[in-house]
């Protein structure tokens, strides 16, 4: 069994490399295939970029501070409502990517103290 630490530290590695790996998966996409939903239920890759980076900016790492001041509830969200009402699947790529690229560097801060 992995000690806790080390687990944490393995996340925060690989947390650190995502924002570059997401960017090396999509820089070559084109507009077309960037906002085209694989069918009318299912989110486009503009979409779904646009959706980790609202439960990074809102969700995740208000969590974790509510875990680390002992909070005992979540609030409650609602990506669906979210994607509709910010026009998630209207937006350039560069948006869709820039806020996450800070706020990962910003959760995986905070959770260091974790440990």
């Amino acid at each position: 069994m992995r000690e806790p630490c080390d687990v944490l530290s393995s996340v925060r590695r690989e947390l650190a490399r995502f924002p570059a790996v997401l960017e090396a998966l999509l820089k070559d996409l084109d507009a077309a295939t960037w906002r085209a939903r694989p069918t009318p239920a299912e989110w486009a890759p503009v979409e779904i970029v646009c959706h980790l980076r609202d439960e990074e900016v809102e969700d995740f790492g208000a969590r974790i501070k509510i875990v680390l001041e002992g909070g005992a509830a979540f609030s409650p969200i609602d990506p669906e409502r979210w994607a509709a009402e910010r026009r998630n699947a209207r937006a350039p790529l560069g948006d869709a990517l820039g806020p996450a690229e800070v706020t990962w560097a910003e959760i995986i801060g905070p959770s260091r103290m974790i440990v």
